[in-house]
């Protein structure tokens, strides 16, 4: 196979991992269906475009007016201050499609959620990093020289994740506040 044939390939490969929508999809045409999906995903008007690129090597055109008739109704659903909280804690960012009225707070209640979600990922990479440092140890080839920097390496780690779960509970009482607070709004 020839270079230009792999590159070839290679970006098509590229383009189809891409795409938002399927061939089956397109051909569905269900854009007030996709618009819902896309709403109660907090995803952005300019999704759409997206999906017209993906759709047009198809020669189908997508329905605008079906797929933002869809997208503001899954928008209502997504935009519960309940939502906030269960994307942040899922690490789902938030694009700011909410209405004006609920933004400042839905960000607010999504941040804090977030920065649990941040923690807690951080929190398990370390616990992975000081696992594998731990049995690094068990090498029968090390030197002395390499255990004692290996032993400085896994305090260090032990500190740093002192330091996080500190900054959990933090966030996490910060996060039950604000659950507390958004309460009322059920």
């Amino acid at each position: 196979m020839n270079v230009r044939r792999i590159i070839g390939f290679s970006i098509v490969l590229a383009q189809l991992g891409c795409a938002t929508l399927s061939r089956e999809e397109c051909m569905r045409g269900d854009w007030y269906g996709v618009g819902v999906a896309d709403g109660r995903s907090g995803q952005i008007g300019g999704r759409v475009d997206e999906h017209r690129k993906a759709c047009v090597e198809y020669g189908i055109i997508v329905n605008h007016e079906a797929y933002f008739a869809g997208r503001e109704l899954g928008l209502r659903d997504y935009c519960q201050l309940d939502n906030a909280f269960r994307a942040g804690l899922n690490g789902e960012p938030y694009r700011h499609v909410c209405p004006p009225a609920i933004d400042g707070l839905f960000a607010q209640y999504h941040a804090a959620a977030y920065a649990v979600y941040e923690v807690r990922t951080e929190l398990e990479r370390l616990d992975n990093e000081l696992s594998g440092r731990e049995r690094d140890l068990y090498d029968k080839k090390l030197s002395d020289k390499d255990r004692t920097r290996i032993r400085q390496d896994i305090r260090e780690l032990d500190r740093n994740r002192d330091r996080l779960r500190d900054d959990l509970y933090y966030h996490e009482r910060q996060l039950d506040h604000l659950r507390h607070e958004a309460s009322p709004y059920h």
